[in-house]
């Protein structure tokens, strides 16, 4: 259909009526005679009249659009297809290959007597494998990768390589072309980003990590680089963690050893200004004391042993002695030998008296011998017993003097209570400084040790391998998809065809299947063309003016009456326009009373927040 003239947004019989004005000849009252079929078609108006709602968009109309762009959709499929081929022709294949990591969030107790800890841990599970996931895609990961692999050389990532020709059409759009080294790293690290998958399988701490390129080798490699590099960056992390510990354990060591050297000073400056002297921990006057009180209870046991001694020598006479009751305290090396001479001389004189008599003079000598053993045995008695009193005498001066060093120590240990109360604050304070700068110390040695130590407990339990085949989709698929999209493209031209159709002739105001009248009148009516052209000679005839002017309208209606079927369009007309009029009244009546509810809603909500 030809475009709408700026003409047709007036309507039609506002023009007419116009041009009526202009040109008002005095009409012919005779009614004209009219058939059958003419009081059919009027009623057939009328009821048309009453049904003034149309859709805006005709489905009919947009399925008949769609049907007569048959054409358009074949012309579309094939154009569609052969794009399709072009573009399947010039993708190159890809080749994906992955390799799984198995992520155990327990690490190695490398020191410990188990390797790993029984349990796992419940909340922070999850986010230590995405945590893990998200370094392996990190940049320092995949500048390590391009650097290993040298992909800043391959065109296939630093965007000199062919890629199709939609990716060179979109790389040349977007100026993607690398012309620096530092270009070429930072563009083959995006291309490596997009090339590469990373992710977890569902509840398991298994990571994989899939490459896809245009070889399959170089997918085996970029997989298998990437799970290298992570491993060792996993490793290095932990380094750097344990040498940043270990650096800020030493740091703060120098400070604790200058604190526990100031509080052990003020220890040894307290026990020098109060004259406080001790030994492994312990003061001397308590161990002067407790020596002093063991030898106090050793001297007096001995006083008492001596005081038994001296008491039983002086009780005990020669007599006692000669009868054998010698105590084991009196006895002596020459008390002994004395007694062994007596009692032989005694056999003798014993013996000499019986066979010589008691006058000889033999037996008067072996007497005489009795009585100077007999006086020996006194004199050692008596010798025993005046040294037993001398020891008597040294172990009471020896207790006494015990005593009197106990009690000066006792009383000098009361002094140094108020000191000790003091200097055991002191010592606390040196001891948990102490402590500290131990703990601290161990501390750093283990860490320090621990830094060339790889605890992450992360193996490989799939390798990558080369793949066989290529990934979808395939050529096939592409040219497939091509020629699909071209037959969606043709319908969809057809089916917008259809409905502009539609919405142009009810901008108009003619109903679906009624006669379209242009402003030019080019198309004619349906009623056939043999027809059209008597109206238009008809036209002519009565207005004198060529069908299709301004001044059409203005020609007198008076003889138009002798044509039924023309005077049936200009009555058809009028109803349509009438139709017209009473949707604006309705509308308008409709517009006044939602305007009347609105301000009645305001007004209660007004109502109801005045209350409040």
């Amino acid at each position: 259909m030809p475009p709408r003239d700026d003409r047709a947004k007036t309507s039609w019989w506002e023009r007419l009526k116009g041009r009526d004005a202009r040109h008002e000849p005095q009409p012919d009252t005779s009614p004209p005679p009219r058939s059958r079929s003419d009081n059919q078609v009027r009623d057939g108006s009328n009821e048309r009249q009453d049904q003034y709602w149309r859709p805006i968009i005709d489905p009919m109309r947009v399925i008949s659009g769609i049907a007569a762009a048959r054409w358009v959709i074949v012309l579309t499929t094939i154009i569609g297809g052969v794009l399709g081929v072009l573009v399947a022709l010039s993708t190159p294949k890809e080749y994906y290959a992955s390799t799984e990591l198995l992520f155990d969030p327990r690490n190695l107790q490398l020191v410990e007597r188990e390797l790993t800890r029984d349990g796992l841990p419940s909340d922070a599970t999850l986010a230590l494998i995405e945590n893990q996931v998200s370094i392996i895609r990190s940049g320092t990961v995949l500048n390590q990768v391009v650097d290993r692999l040298a992909l800043d050389e391959d065109p296939e990532f630093n965007g000199q390589g062919s890629g199709g020709l939609l990716t060179t059409i979109l790389g040349r759009a977007a100026g993607s072309t690398a012309s620096s080294e530092a270009e070429r790293k930072a563009l083959a690290v995006s291309n490596l980003a997009e090339k590469l998958s990373v992710g977890r399988s569902a509840r398991t701490f298994i990571i994989y990590i899939g490459a896809t390129t245009q070889d399959p080798d170089k997918s085996v490699d970029v997989a298998t680089t990437v799970a290298e590099v992570y491993m060792e960056t996993a490793g290095n992390m932990q380094a750097q963690t344990a040498d940043r510990a270990t650096n800020e354990i030493t740091d703060r060591l120098g400070e604790l050893q200058t604190e526990l050297a100031a509080a052990e000073q003020a220890v040894a400056d307290f026990k020098a200004q109060n004259d406080i002297i001790d030994v492994q921990g312990r003061l001397i006057s308590e161990d002067e004391i407790l020596k002093l009180n063991d030898q106090l209870s050793t001297a007096r046991a001995r006083t008492a042993e001596l005081n038994a001694r001296v008491s039983t020598a002086r009780e005990l006479g020669v007599e006692d002695v000669l009868g054998g009751a010698l105590p084991e305290q009196v006895a002596s090396p020459v008390m002994t030998e004395l007694l062994s001479q007596y009692t032989a001389l005694k056999q003798q004189a014993d013996r000499a008296s019986i066979r010589l008599g008691p006058r000889h003079p033999d037996n008067q000598a072996i007497q005489a011998e009795l009585a100077g053993v007999r006086d020996a045995i006194a004199r050692e008695l008596r010798r025993v017993a005046a040294s037993m009193q001398v020891e008597l005498k040294r172990a009471v001066e020896l207790e006494q003097d015990l005593a009197a060093r106990l009690a000066r120590l006792k009383v000098q240990k009361g002094d140094l209570e108020t000191d000790q109360v003091k200097l055991r604050e002191l010592e606390r304070e040196a001891g948990a400084r102490r402590s500290v700068y131990e703990a601290f110390l161990l501390r750093a040695r283990e860490t320090g040790e621990q830094r060339d130590l790889n605890t992450s407990n992360v193996s490989v339990i799939s390798p990558a391998y080369a793949p066989l085949l290529s990934e979808p989709p395939t050529r096939k698929t592409i040219a497939i998809a091509g020629a699909l999209l071209g037959f969606l493209a043709g319908v969809a031209l057809g089916a917008l065809w259809g409905a502009w159709t539609s919405l142009r002739d009810n901008m108009r105001g003619q109903p679906a299947g009624a006669p379209v009248y242009s402003s030019d009148h080019d198309n004619p009516p349906p009623r056939g063309r043999e027809r059209y052209a008597e109206d238009r000679a008809r036209d002519r005839e009565v207005s004198g003016y060529p069908y299709g002017q301004e001044t059409y309208a203005a020609a007198p209606r008076a003889d138009y009456g002798t044509h039924g079927q023309y005077q049936y369009d200009r009555d058809e007309r009028t109803a349509y326009h009438d139709a017209g009029e009473q949707v604006d009244e309705q509308v308008h009546q409709l517009r006044e009373e939602l305007r009347a509810l609105r301000m009645e809603m305001d007004m209660l909500a007004a109502k109801r927040a005045a209350y409040r």
